[in-house]
């Protein structure tokens, strides 16, 4: 069995080489492999996690597009892994991710605002690991396969990890450990706007690092509202 350790999930290199077998070569995807590393991932404490950001920081500079724009966490997350699973993971366009997560139809004739439900969502589930964009389509990642299989505990502490890889997460959380922090002192890209409206949804995506920090006892300064 390998062993995998912090430098490996920053590295991800394990996660790419898995979404490529599930693409190309389903028939040896091995979805025992997958879940074995998210649980290995799990047992290294937060703290360490983050004092190997600390030491090897995400150097890219934030983008428009690392900085959240969702309407629905769920949808973010288990339900667009549950549905993509559910349809055997075909690839699926932004309208046809949207139509198939909005059961209650109320965007059916809107083909702009499914276009635009579909791409906040998938896009935010891109950043936290859990999707892929190939060929104009989108897939579920390795990780985003088997996350319907694991413990409700597992996945949650999975999001959490997966912003200390992010351009714009990592900065933030970095900040965090030292003073109160502005989330739109690390949006200057946007319009003033356009970062009241984003700020909900980066805080709802915080959410899942901020509740592992209470589980694992790492203290953190304040976000300034």
């Amino acid at each position: 069995m390998t062993t995998f350790t912090i430098r490996d999930f920053f590295s991800k290199k394990f996660e790419d080489e898995s979404t490529n077998i599930l693409l190309d070569n389903a028939p040896y995807f091995s979805e025992d492999a997958v879940i074995d590393y998210v649980m290995q991932i799990q047992k290294y404490a937060l703290k360490e996690y983050i004092s190997y950001l600390a030491e090897h920081p995400i150097l890219d500079a934030i983008l428009s597009k690392d900085i959240t724009q969702l309407s629905s966490i769920e949808d973010c997350t288990n339900n667009i892994c549950r549905v993509l699973r559910d349809k055997q993971n075909p690839g699926m366009s932004l309208i046809e991710i949207a139509t198939a997560l909005h059961a209650d139809n109320s965007y059916k004739d809107n083909t702009v605002a499914l276009t635009k439900y579909g791409e906040n969502q998938v896009k935010t589930a891109a950043q936290l690991g859990l999707a892929v964009y190939r060929k104009e389509l989108w897939y579920l990642s390795a990780i985003g396969y088997v996350f319907p299989c694991v413990e409700d505990e597992l996945q949650r502490k999975y999001l959490a990890l997966a912003q200390l890889r992010d351009p714009f997460y990592s900065k933030v959380i970095l900040s965090l450990m030292k003073r109160d922090t502005d989330l739109k002192d690390y949006m200057t890209i946007l319009s003033e706007s356009t970062q009241k409206r984003r700020t909900s949804s980066c805080l709802r995506v915080l959410s899942y690092f901020f509740e592992q920090c209470s589980i694992e006892g790492v203290a953190l300064h304040n976000i300034i509202r």
